[in-house]
């Protein structure tokens, strides 16, 4: 038995690269798409003369590896290695790549010769006079006639079965299943940037909303001063009443500005709760306090630039766009898939094994039994089902070719934006913080005027009013600017982190390649 086996086996084998040496497959050769034909050789965007624009010649890159640590931050690094670690997204996104990976073994599977093992046990017992028994022990006499026949079957068998991808469907099915965990792969890269930006810019927002809060509690006791002051110089026939009404009104609006920042403060902690995981409110107090004192206006002056590098560089850095192409790939297999189903399959089938009527002597090798069967298989008449299936398959490139498409215009388009928009963000900060030093310079001249009596004490609440609303704005302009910077890293894409090797799920492992270099062809 063990000969035929290996005997088996071997055809099996053979068989296979056979299949393998002579298969064709169909898979259609297809266009490179327009919009990645027609890829600019450069970014078109007016940025400030001396601007972060890369040419051909460049040989550096900037490198986005963990970019947030140029802000300085140690309560801000925290949180991004807290969201990276419990953010429920980014789990259930991990959770699909192994489904999917799952799904590539599946498709893989049929690769290889299917073998199955059997054990058996049947006792079959009948009337000696129905049937053959009847026929043969009719005439026997009485006494020695049997009334009941009584079967014992031990069996023990081994079968293989093997499908010869003559047309290459099987393998176009294992590369679109492997195109799709590879472009799962992508997909997590694009959730834990997604995480990340979501935990900087939120948390960016707290900190504007507590100092905006703290700023306007101080306008609202420097304007109720000032009130106060209006009022006793209205009472003493100095000034008109339009000017306490005027101040008045004003005192109200700050006041009534405080709830809503107090709201939009507890919204925004609990949605940097949620991104980390956790309840509403569990966020580490520790970390906030830090966020409050953190020194920023420095740091965020003398951000450097983000060299952009070149159009075509997108296709390797923004993982949505490695996704798309992965799937564009895996939908141009399915239509060789299609193709091949509509043609004759051939397969294999053997089995072999041992059948006795004891099973003492089940294992006796002179018990064997073999058989071996070669089919092919071809459809006639399926009612038009397999050229629609085709045309499926074709129609659903179509749509995932426009989908990259759209995909990379739309990197482009960010791009042109989020470039102009980070230098303009970037002028308004510096303009913004030289009139807040202007005020805080003004207001200190203004109160040392009043308390060497040669100013008057109103001057010096308006200058104080004038920088904390300058102030105020500083920390508007500051949420914009990091709000820009995140914008244009999301832009250019990039591994924002190191990502962990991920599992490859071939049987065979080879030198596993990064996302962004292309599926292996079978």
């Amino acid at each position: 038995m063990m000969r035929f086996l290996r005997s088996l086996i071997g055809c099996s084998l053979l068989a296979a690269s056979l299949a393998l040496a002579a298969g064709c497959s169909l898979t259609p050769q297809m266009e490179t798409p327009n919009a990645e034909a027609d890829l600019p050789a450069a970014y078109d965007t007016p940025l400030l003369e001396g601007g972060p624009l890369f040419t051909e010649n460049d040989s550096t890159r900037f490198d986005p590896v963990d970019w947030w640590t140029a802000f300085d931050d140690p309560a801000l690094n925290a949180l991004i290695d807290t969201a990276l670690v419990r953010n429920l997204d980014l789990e259930r996104t991990r959770a699909v790549v192994d489904e999917i990976a799952s799904q590539f073994r599946i498709a893989r599977a049929p690769l290889f010769p299917q073998a199955t093992a059997t054990g058996s046990y049947n006792r079959q017992s009948q009337p000696a006079n129905v049937g053959i028994g009847g026929a043969l022990g009719g005439d026997a006499p009485d006494d020695a006639r049997i009334d009941r026949f009584t079967f014992d079957t031990y069996s023990l068998s081994l079968s293989l079965s093997y499908e010869l991808d003559f047309w290459g469907r099987l393998r176009n099915q294992r590369g679109a299943a492997l195109d799709r965990f590879m472009g799962s792969v992508d997909a997590v890269q694009t959730a834990r940037q997604q995480v990340i930006a979501q935990t900087i810019s939120t948390y960016f927002e707290v900190a504007a909303l507590e100092r905006q809060i703290q700023l306007g509690e101080e306008a609202i006791r420097v304007l109720q001063e000032r009130v106060d002051l209006a009022e006793d110089r209205y009472d003493r026939g100095l000034v008109r009443s339009f000017e306490v009404y005027a101040l008045r009104q004003e005192l109200q609006a700050a006041q009534a500005e405080q709830p809503q920042r107090e709201s939009q403060l507890a919204d925004a902690r609990g949605r940097l709760s949620v991104t980390l995981g956790q309840f509403a409110g569990n966020v580490d107090e520790a970390l906030m306090q830090a966020a409050r004192s953190a020194p920023r206006n420095e740091v965020l002056a003398d951000l450097q630039p983000v060299p952009p590098g070149l159009p075509s560089d997108l296709l390797l850095a923004r993982p949505d766009l490695r996704a798309d192409a992965r799937e564009l790939n895996a939908a141009q297999r399915e239509i060789g898939v299609a193709r091949a189903n509509r043609l004759p399959s051939f397969s294999l089938t053997g089995e072999g094994g041992v059948q006795n009527s004891t099973l003492d002597d089940l294992l006796n090798i002179d018990q064997r039994f073999t058989s071996l069967v070669a089919s092919i298989a071809a459809p006639v008449f399926q009612a038009g089902r397999l050229r629609a299936e085709q045309r499926a398959a074709e129609a659903r490139y179509v749509q995932a070719r426009a989908t990259y498409e759209q995909t990379l215009l739309t990197a482009l388009q960010e791009v042109h934006a989020a470039l102009t928009a980070y230098e303009k963000q970037q002028e308004q900060y510096a303009l913004v913080q030289d009139q807040l030093e202007q005020a805080t310079s003004n207001a200190s001249n203004q109160m040392r005027r009043y308390e060497r009596g040669i100013g008057d004490y109103a001057t010096a609440l308006d200058a104080e009013r004038t920088r904390l609303q300058t102030a105020q704005r500083l920390t508007t302009a500051e949420e914009a600017l990091v709000g820009s910077r995140i914008a244009l890293h999301r832009a250019l894409g990039g591994a924002w982190v190191a990502p962990p090797e991920a599992d490859d799920p071939r049987l065979f492992r080879d030198v596993y390649r990064s996302p962004t270099a292309d599926a292996p062809t079978d």
